[in-house]
Protein backbone atom coordinates (compact mmCIF):
# COMPACT_ATOMS: atom_id res chain seq x y z
CA UNK A 1 0.00 0.00 0.00
CA UNK A 2 1.16 3.83 -0.63
CA UNK A 3 0.70 5.86 1.39
CA UNK A 4 1.05 9.51 0.58
CA UNK A 5 1.68 12.60 2.89
CA UNK A 6 -0.61 15.34 3.21
CA UNK A 7 1.07 17.27 0.97
CA UNK A 8 0.66 15.12 -1.88
CA UNK A 9 -2.68 14.44 -1.11
CA UNK A 10 -3.31 18.20 -0.95
CA UNK A 11 -1.74 18.33 -3.87
CA UNK A 12 -3.77 15.48 -6.45
CA UNK A 13 -7.37 17.57 -4.87
CA UNK A 14 -5.90 20.73 -6.14
CA UNK A 15 -5.00 19.15 -9.52
CA UNK A 16 -8.63 17.90 -9.45
CA UNK A 17 -10.50 20.83 -8.73
CA UNK A 18 -8.44 22.85 -11.33
CA UNK A 19 -8.86 20.29 -13.65
CA UNK A 20 -12.48 20.67 -13.26
CA UNK A 21 -12.50 24.41 -13.09
CA UNK A 22 -11.01 24.17 -16.46
CA UNK A 23 -13.32 21.92 -17.69
CA UNK A 24 -16.89 24.33 -16.28
CA UNK A 25 -14.70 27.39 -18.19
CA UNK A 26 -14.87 25.13 -21.82
CA UNK A 27 -18.46 24.62 -20.77
CA UNK A 28 -19.50 28.35 -20.05
CA UNK A 29 -17.28 29.09 -23.15
CA UNK A 30 -18.90 26.85 -25.65
CA UNK A 31 -22.18 27.70 -24.07
CA UNK A 32 -21.31 31.60 -24.97
CA UNK A 33 -20.15 30.82 -28.06
CA UNK A 34 -22.39 28.14 -29.67
CA UNK A 35 -25.94 28.29 -27.35
CA UNK A 36 -26.42 31.67 -26.30
CA UNK A 37 -26.48 33.58 -29.77
CA UNK A 38 -28.91 30.94 -31.22
CA UNK A 39 -31.24 31.15 -28.10
CA UNK A 40 -31.44 34.81 -27.25
CA UNK A 41 -34.94 34.78 -27.16
CA UNK A 42 -34.92 31.29 -24.92
CA UNK A 43 -32.83 33.44 -22.72
CA UNK A 44 -34.57 36.87 -22.68
CA UNK A 45 -37.29 34.74 -21.63
CA UNK A 46 -36.26 33.26 -18.74
CA UNK A 47 -34.58 35.79 -17.29
CA UNK A 48 -37.74 37.71 -17.42
CA UNK A 49 -39.59 35.87 -15.89
CA UNK A 50 -37.34 35.91 -12.78
CA UNK A 51 -37.28 39.80 -12.77
CA UNK A 52 -41.01 40.44 -13.26
CA UNK A 53 -41.94 37.34 -10.48
CA UNK A 54 -39.28 39.41 -7.87
CA UNK A 55 -40.89 42.86 -8.57
CA UNK A 56 -44.77 41.52 -9.44
CA UNK A 57 -44.78 43.10 -12.98
CA UNK A 58 -46.47 41.56 -15.84
CA UNK A 59 -44.96 39.93 -18.32
CA UNK A 60 -46.96 39.30 -22.10
CA UNK A 61 -44.77 37.48 -24.71
CA UNK A 62 -45.39 36.91 -28.32
CA UNK A 63 -47.45 39.79 -29.90
CA UNK A 64 -47.93 40.65 -34.06
CA UNK A 65 -49.89 44.22 -34.25
CA UNK A 66 -50.23 45.64 -37.79
CA UNK A 67 -47.62 48.77 -37.81
CA UNK A 68 -49.65 50.19 -41.14
CA UNK A 69 -51.59 48.65 -43.83
CA UNK A 70 -48.83 46.29 -45.50
CA UNK A 71 -46.69 45.40 -42.45
CA UNK A 72 -47.08 43.37 -38.92
CA UNK A 73 -44.51 44.29 -35.86
CA UNK A 74 -43.57 41.63 -34.00
CA UNK A 75 -43.12 42.12 -30.08
CA UNK A 76 -40.90 39.34 -28.37
CA UNK A 77 -41.48 40.86 -24.77
CA UNK A 78 -43.84 43.33 -22.77
CA UNK A 79 -43.32 43.99 -19.53
CA UNK A 80 -45.62 46.27 -17.57
CA UNK A 81 -43.83 47.44 -14.68
CA UNK A 82 -44.69 49.98 -11.84
CA UNK A 83 -44.93 53.23 -14.42
CA UNK A 84 -43.96 52.25 -17.65
CA UNK A 85 -44.42 49.48 -20.62
CA UNK A 86 -41.85 48.51 -22.07
CA UNK A 87 -41.25 46.29 -25.68
CA UNK A 88 -38.59 44.17 -25.20
CA UNK A 89 -37.05 42.33 -29.14
CA UNK A 90 -34.16 40.08 -29.02
CA UNK A 91 -31.91 39.49 -31.70
CA UNK A 92 -29.05 37.43 -32.52
CA UNK A 93 -26.14 40.21 -33.28
CA UNK A 94 -22.39 38.79 -32.39
CA UNK A 95 -19.25 40.81 -32.70
CA UNK A 96 -19.31 44.65 -32.24
CA UNK A 97 -22.26 46.17 -33.00
CA UNK A 98 -21.55 50.20 -33.86
CA UNK A 99 -22.92 52.98 -35.57
CA UNK A 100 -25.44 56.07 -34.17
CA UNK A 101 -28.72 54.90 -32.88
CA UNK A 102 -30.22 57.42 -35.24
CA UNK A 103 -29.22 56.03 -38.07
CA UNK A 104 -31.07 53.89 -40.25
CA UNK A 105 -28.17 51.15 -40.07
CA UNK A 106 -25.51 49.74 -37.59
CA UNK A 107 -22.03 48.16 -38.00
CA UNK A 108 -21.74 44.62 -36.87
CA UNK A 109 -18.01 43.28 -36.89
CA UNK A 110 -17.47 39.90 -36.39
CA UNK A 111 -15.35 36.86 -37.37
CA UNK A 112 -16.25 37.13 -40.82
CA UNK A 113 -15.47 40.87 -41.50
CA UNK A 114 -18.00 43.52 -41.01
CA UNK A 115 -21.59 44.14 -42.19
CA UNK A 116 -24.38 46.68 -41.96
CA UNK A 117 -27.71 45.56 -40.70
CA UNK A 118 -30.82 47.42 -40.31
CA UNK A 119 -31.20 49.34 -37.12
CA UNK A 120 -33.36 47.22 -34.76
CA UNK A 121 -33.80 50.49 -32.22
CA UNK A 122 -35.89 51.76 -35.36
CA UNK A 123 -38.17 49.08 -35.35
CA UNK A 124 -38.89 49.24 -31.77
CA UNK A 125 -39.46 53.19 -32.34
CA UNK A 126 -41.88 52.48 -35.07
CA UNK A 127 -43.86 50.09 -32.71
CA UNK A 128 -44.03 52.13 -30.00
CA UNK A 129 -45.00 54.78 -31.98
CA UNK A 130 -48.13 52.57 -33.00
CA UNK A 131 -49.02 51.83 -29.68
CA UNK A 132 -49.07 55.06 -28.04
CA UNK A 133 -51.59 56.20 -31.41
CA UNK A 134 -54.19 53.28 -30.76
CA UNK A 135 -54.11 53.17 -27.22
CA UNK A 136 -54.41 57.26 -26.67
CA UNK A 137 -51.12 56.85 -24.33
CA UNK A 138 -48.47 59.19 -23.69
CA UNK A 139 -45.40 58.34 -25.96
CA UNK A 140 -43.16 58.87 -23.66
CA UNK A 141 -45.01 56.07 -21.25
CA UNK A 142 -43.96 53.22 -23.30
CA UNK A 143 -40.40 52.29 -23.43
CA UNK A 144 -38.24 50.20 -26.15
CA UNK A 145 -35.29 47.72 -25.42
CA UNK A 146 -33.14 45.21 -27.81
CA UNK A 147 -31.73 42.81 -25.77
CA UNK A 148 -28.47 40.94 -27.71
CA UNK A 149 -26.49 38.53 -26.05
CA UNK A 150 -23.36 38.84 -23.86
CA UNK A 151 -20.99 38.31 -26.18
CA UNK A 152 -21.13 41.13 -27.93
CA UNK A 153 -19.97 44.60 -27.74
CA UNK A 154 -22.34 47.51 -27.78
CA UNK A 155 -20.45 51.07 -29.43
CA UNK A 156 -23.76 52.78 -30.18
CA UNK A 157 -23.55 56.56 -29.55
CA UNK A 158 -26.54 59.21 -29.98
CA UNK A 159 -28.51 56.98 -27.16
CA UNK A 160 -32.30 57.86 -26.83
CA UNK A 161 -32.97 57.00 -23.67
CA UNK A 162 -36.02 56.00 -24.06
CA UNK A 163 -34.97 53.05 -26.51
CA UNK A 164 -32.30 51.36 -25.70
CA UNK A 165 -29.39 48.63 -26.99
CA UNK A 166 -28.45 46.30 -23.84
CA UNK A 167 -26.51 42.70 -23.28
CA UNK A 168 -28.74 40.31 -21.46
CA UNK A 169 -27.06 40.76 -18.30
CA UNK A 170 -27.92 44.73 -18.04
CA UNK A 171 -31.79 43.76 -18.60
CA UNK A 172 -32.82 43.96 -14.37
CA UNK A 173 -30.77 46.68 -14.21
CA UNK A 174 -32.03 48.73 -16.88
CA UNK A 175 -35.70 47.89 -15.86
CA UNK A 176 -34.96 49.24 -12.66
CA UNK A 177 -33.54 52.00 -13.80
CA UNK A 178 -36.57 52.94 -15.80
CA UNK A 179 -38.54 52.48 -12.72
CA UNK A 180 -37.01 55.04 -10.31
CA UNK A 181 -37.58 57.75 -12.85
CA UNK A 182 -39.62 60.10 -11.33
CA UNK A 183 -43.07 59.88 -12.92
CA UNK A 184 -46.83 59.10 -11.95
CA UNK A 185 -47.46 55.21 -11.82
CA UNK A 186 -49.59 53.73 -14.88
CA UNK A 187 -53.42 53.90 -14.37
CA UNK A 188 -55.10 50.60 -14.51
CA UNK A 189 -57.64 51.70 -16.99
CA UNK A 190 -54.46 52.22 -19.70
CA UNK A 191 -53.04 48.88 -18.71
CA UNK A 192 -56.12 47.39 -19.36
CA UNK A 193 -56.85 49.27 -22.54
CA UNK A 194 -53.21 48.23 -23.83
CA UNK A 195 -53.49 44.87 -23.26
CA UNK A 196 -57.24 44.58 -25.00
CA UNK A 197 -55.93 46.01 -27.79
CA UNK A 198 -52.91 43.42 -28.26
CA UNK A 199 -55.39 41.00 -27.51
CA UNK A 200 -57.39 42.54 -30.40
CA UNK A 201 -55.31 42.83 -32.83
CA UNK A 202 -52.93 40.32 -32.30
CA UNK A 203 -52.40 38.41 -35.96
Amino acid sequence: MILLSSIQIAYIISAIIAGLLIIALFVVLIFQNAYAPKHIRELTYMKLSRICNENDYLLLNNYRIPIDDSNIGSIDHIVISNKFIIIINDFSLSGIISGSATNEKLKAFGKKGANLIVNPLNYNINLTKRLALFNDLNNSLIKGLVVIHNNSQINVTNSIGQFRMIKLKDLKKTIKEFDKEPVKKLKEDDVVRFIKYLNDNNK
